[in-house]
């Protein structure tokens, strides 16, 4: 077999969808009635994702009741990994803001913030805080280009590694044929496997046999083999199966880059 190798890694672009979780979150003063000075938030979504590749920055509306002199409203905030500051400078005629709030949150995980207009800075007229649910797509980290080596086929080739941010996670883009991934998750220490390697097609198909798939390879117990591991270089037990059977069992590798 010939390996074919090209790799293609699709970010997924712009902001997913935002939910708007309230119509009472977002107020405009109107300017009837006795005045309470003060500042209240406002946001156009309380829910939002962002895609791996999107800046991590969270907005939102400050607005005052009464602008005619230069002000500063005081904020507060339940979660340091969000940088909201702790005032924000009004001036003089100026009635409206947008804050921007750089964040930093590992991807595939959620974060819920807080953000308050403290109480000596806020007004009756709208709702003094918020709080935001923000999700980040899972990020997967560029390692370098490793070397793979397949049992069954006998062949080693130059291999593109990504690892999952802040995981054990591996990824193996293209690994046998084009457009088929090798996934598989170590423990912390990068010494065993986190779990069993899932059954994944390889891309491959046998002329008699059919599609060729992956999997993690197991004792005559039927309890799943752990990786054996020489520095950089990680041997994986894992089984070639088809429809109709097994190919048998061994050791693939592959060399991590330095």
């Amino acid at each position: 077999m010939k390996k074919t190798f090209k790799y293609a890694y699709v970010a997924l672009a712009g902001l997913l969808a935002m939910t708007i979780t309230s119509c009472v979150d977002k107020y405009e003063y109107d300017g009837v009635g006795e005045q309470d000075p003060g500042a209240f938030i406002s946001a156009d979504a309380t829910e939002i994702k962002y895609a791996a590749e999107d800046e991590q920055i969270l907005t939102f509306n400050l607005q005052r009741t009464n602008s005619e002199a230069s002000e500063n409203i005081s904020l507060i905030c339940d979660n340091s990994k969000f940088q909201v500051p702790a005032s924000v400078s009004f001036a003089a005629g100026e009635s409206k803001k947008t804050v921007s709030v750089p964040f930093s949150i590992l991807g595939g995980t959620t974060e819920e913030v807080t953000i308050s207009v403290a109480a000596e800075s806020a007004t009756v007229y709208g709702v003094s805080e918020l709080k935001f649910t923000i999700t980040r797509d899972f990020v997967w980290e560029y390692l370098g280009e490793g070397v793979y080596t397949s049992w069954l086929f006998g062949q080693s080739w130059p291999q593109p590694v990504y690892r999952g941010e802040g995981t054990q996670l591996y990824k193996l883009p293209g690994c046998i044929t084009e457009g088929y991934d090798i996934e598989f998750e170590l423990t912390e220490d990068g010494q065993h496997l986190a779990k069993a390697i899932a059954k994944q097609e390889t891309g491959y198909n046998h002329s008699s046999y059919g599609m060729v798939s992956i999997s993690s390879a197991v004792d005559e117990g039927g309890n799943v083999l752990d990786i054996q591991r020489e520095d950089n270089i990680i041997y994986l037990p894992v089984s070639y199966t088809v429809s109709a059977g097994s190919f048998g069992a061994n050791y693939d590798s592959i060399e991590l880059p330095e």
